[in-house]
């Protein structure tokens, strides 16, 4: 740290989840804040939905992998999220769902034995089974599936299907002068293997016509989380991709566009597993070694927070995965200055989001978070995945459910001394606005500022 550069703080609250405004410290220790859970899960499959459920012997998963927000206009919290068809839905053609989008200008376009859409654009072959799913609530807890009746699933209408991303991020665009493209949202469709933009008028009917073609590439299936980055008026987006060492490790690539529908820049690997984190995995599970499976990331104050779902490889799994490994999925917080190089402010790696005991809905991975959390008045609500099982389980034995986890304003980490004098020195700071505030808590001694 150059003790001689001034650092002008002239944008609001910094916090101390890093160092980079500290240029000495001795007496304190950081301390990592977990979430606190609300007790019970806020969203679960319905086992009337059948396309909250796998088919005979599959999955019964909703997964956030997509948006949760407080919509001042609409006067609710929204959630899109996500279901997945298990592979008997998938892969035997005459079992598949009929799923389409009625339009009145055009024919509807089917999975069940058609190749390519009423845009001559071709379906991958047996690439399907997501699911972007609505609901809405007054509080945030106690959430509702409102029956929509924009798709059919296996010939019946009654659900609240709104599209089939792969992760939906969801954006309230209040600039935009077409009340018919008030929202937008951007995801990897898996009927083409790519990602999409798609515009609504009240975040429920959704349009893809205005953009037929991809408007990023990608190079396998998995989350692409888009924030919008207010600060430096761009999107970022934080995809899942595959490395190059021998075990293709999952890892975090990178890509951003000054617009949602482009340009976007070629994806770039960002952010993978450490040689710390196979230690860690080594040390509390016997892993074989770690992989980066999501990540989240957005600006708060002056730096970017993320979580980051550490997957710790213990073994092979279920023969019917694509990928088959099994281990748990911890929720590790990560920061950064720029919003590409990411780093763990707890050299310990305490999950931010614990895993639950044994019995609960989340006791075998934390399997990703909304792209963003909810900022209230006084409190960080963040929504994530929770499952009973590990990553490799069979099909039949998978269930997931959606939690919520919340903190303080603020509250991720904070500096602790102990009853001995300790000192934080910061960088030269200069203060434009010619005053200083702390939040700090004194009650067992005092606080001087020099």
């Amino acid at each position: 740290m150059n003790l001689n550069t001034v650092h002008t703080l002239d944008t609001g609250t910094e916090l101390f989840i890093d160092d980079i405004l500290i240029a000495s410290k001795h007496g304190v220790t950081r301390t990592l804040h977990q979430g606190v859970k609300h007790d019970v899960s806020v969203l679960k499959p319905d086992p009337d939905n059948l396309w909250e459920h796998g088919g005979p012997d599959q999955s019964r998963r909703v997964h956030l992998y997509g948006t949760t927000m407080y919509d001042a206009a609409y006067g609710k919290y929204r959630m899109w999220y996500m279901c997945r068809m298990g592979p008997h839905w998938r892969f035997e053609a005459n079992e598949i769902p009929g799923l389409y989008v009625p339009r009145p200008d055009r024919n509807p376009s089917t999975y069940s034995g058609q190749t390519h859409d009423a845009y001559g654009r071709k379906f991958v072959e047996n690439d399907r089974g997501d699911l972007t799913c609505y609901a809405e609530s007054d509080d945030g807890l106690t959430w509702t599936k409102p029956n929509l009746g924009l798709f059919e699933f296996n010939g019946n209408p009654n659900n609240n299907i709104v599209w089939d991303l792969h992760g939906a991020c969801v954006f309230r665009d209040d600039d935009e002068p077409d009340p018919q493209r008030r929202y937008k949202m951007i995801g990897f469709c898996r009927r083409y293997r790519n990602i999409f933009l798609l515009m609504s008028p009240d975040g429920i009917r959704w349009d893809d016509s205005d953009y037929l073609e991809p408007i990023a590439d990608r190079n396998n299936e998995g989350a692409f989380n888009v924030i919008y980055d207010k600060k430096t008026d761009l999107f970022r987006a934080y995809a899942l991709i595959r490395g190059d060492d021998k075990d293709a490790r999952r890892m975090i690539a990178y890509t951003e566009s000054p617009r949602l529908e482009g340009p976007w820049k070629p994806l770039e690997p960002m952010f993978g597993a450490t040689d710390a984190d196979d230690e860690i995995g080594v040390q509390r599970y016997g892993a074989d070694r770690a992989e980066i499976h999501n990540m989240s990331g957005f600006l708060y104050h002056n730096i970017y927070i993320g979580i980051a779902g550490v997957l710790y490889v213990t073994g092979p799994g279920a023969a019917e995965h694509e990928i088959p490994i099994d281990g748990p999925i911890d929720a590790q917080l990560v920061c950064s200055r720029d919003g590409f190089n990411w780093d763990y402010p707890d050299a310990i790696r305490t999950p931010i989001i614990p895993r639950g005991e044994s019995g609960t809905f989340d006791t075998g991975m934390i399997m990703g978070t909304a792209i963003e959390p909810i900022i209230t008045d006084d409190e960080i609500h963040w929504y994530y995945t929770g499952t009973e099982h590990t990553h490799g389980a069979q099909m039949k034995d998978r269930h997931k459910e959606i939690g919520l986890a919340k903190w303080r304003l603020d509250g991720f980490v904070s500096l602790d001394a102990d009853e001995e004098e300790a000192v934080v020195e910061t960088v030269p700071l200069q203060l434009p606005g010619g005053g200083l505030e702390i939040n700090a808590d004194a009650s067992g001694g005092q606080v001087s500022v020099e």
